[in-house]
């Protein structure tokens, strides 16, 4: 048998067959309640065997496509009837080496989402708050917020130690929030308006919400990313485009934690790693997607001093880069200076015909 799932509740679970008008309820109390919240956010159907088995099944013939809305209305937009405050081509800016590196523009652009993942250890945490407060030391009237899902507050008093200058960043722990709140001091914090936000971790921040709430993976996802594109839009009572910078985990392996669909919507991508063995004392920042600036350029930096990054040795890149890329020109030019002028010689057949 092939059943449909639905998520009628938070914690209920309705199998409908496809083939006839059974219906099979399937409550949170269930052995395989989470076998099937998976299925479900995954888009596979429920296939029940004659013994008893319970497994997957893709869903070839649709069963999971939504019907046409009788109210559904197409809407096209012309670039030219948008209006946006010219606050959203201001860049927030850091002051440090790292601005150039972030955008062609300098800085974090307003609305924009940028996704940072490396191992655990390298450094992501510590190297984004002092972004953060950097920001907010350039331009005091910046709204900066740290949404932390993985460190509570005995854990960022140790930070203090190191970096005491973070104590007058604004914080919200979800640990805070025991009482299975999390969800709703999310959108109540967002709902004030911020310049930037730094969420560590995204995996950290769905995980605490879908426990909380008995949402599926899937639910609880889109319920994050329709936050984020809705602050980016400066849906909020301050009217700020919102820029999130948000914190992945990287496995051992050096696999990608975390939903696709975060990726896809993301401005930039940001790798925080070691160059060679792990542990090395030299770590570097590079992009592999950004829509705002350049990729495969490395910013090193260091712990050794607070936060440092290494502007000589980024300069002396770009310019070794520029230099192989101008002599990669010359010889390309060359070469086909080279070609043409053997194209034009007559070929042998030609010499002897002459003779």
């Amino acid at each position: 048998m092939i059943y449909k799932l639905e998520q009628a509740t938070p914690s209920l679970i309705k199998a409908h067959s496809v083939e006839s008008n059974d219906v099979m309820d399937i409550p949170t109390s269930h052995e395989r309640f989470n076998q099937l919240s998976t299925y479900l956010a995954n888009g596979k159907l429920l296939s029940l065997s004659e013994k008893g088995t319970w497994s997957s099944r893709k869903d070839y013939e649709g069963y999971y496509k939504e019907e046409k809305r009788a109210d559904f209305k197409l809407k096209l937009t012309k670039l030219d009837d948008l209006a946006f405050n010219d606050d959203l081509f201001i860049p927030l800016q850091t002051a440090t080496p790292v601005d150039n590196f972030l955008s062609n523009d300098g800085g974090f652009l307003p609305g924009t989402n940028i996704m940072a993942a490396g191992a655990p250890g390298v450094g992501k945490t510590t190297v984004l708050l002092e972004l953060l407060y950097k920001i907010k030391q350039n331009d005091p009237s910046k709204k900066v917020l740290f949404i932390s899902a993985e460190m509570n507050q005995l854990d960022m008093a140790r930070y203090l130690k190191r970096f005491p200058h973070w104590g007058t960043l604004p914080i919200l722990f979800l640990s805070d929030y025991a009482d299975g709140t999390s969800q709703q001091a999310i959108e109540e914090t967002l709902k004030q308006g911020w310049d930037i936000v730094l969420t560590d971790s995204y995996t950290e921040v769905n995980d605490t919400v879908k426990e909380e709430s008995g949402m599926s993976r899937g639910k609880t996802e889109k319920w994050f990313l329709d936050l984020m594109t809705e602050h980016n839009m400066a849906n909020n009572k301050g009217k700020h485009y919102t820029t999130f910078v948000t914190i992945l985990q990287l496995s051992k392996g050096g696999t990608f934690v975390g939903s696709n669909k975060l990726k896809h919507m993301t401005t930039a991508m940001l790798h925080l790693d070691w160059k060679g063995s792990e542990n090395s004392s030299e770590r570097f920042m590079e992009f592999s997607k950004n829509r705002t600036g350049d990729v495969g350029k490395k910013l090193f930096f260091n712990f050794d001093n607070g936060v440092q990054f290494d502007e000589v040795r980024y300069k002396r890149d770009l310019l070794n880069d520029e230099m192989v890329k101008e002599e990669r020109e010359k010889l390309k030019s060359e070469e086909d200076a080279f070609d043409k002028l053997f194209s034009s010689l007559p070929s042998e057949a030609e010499t002897m015909e002459v003779e």
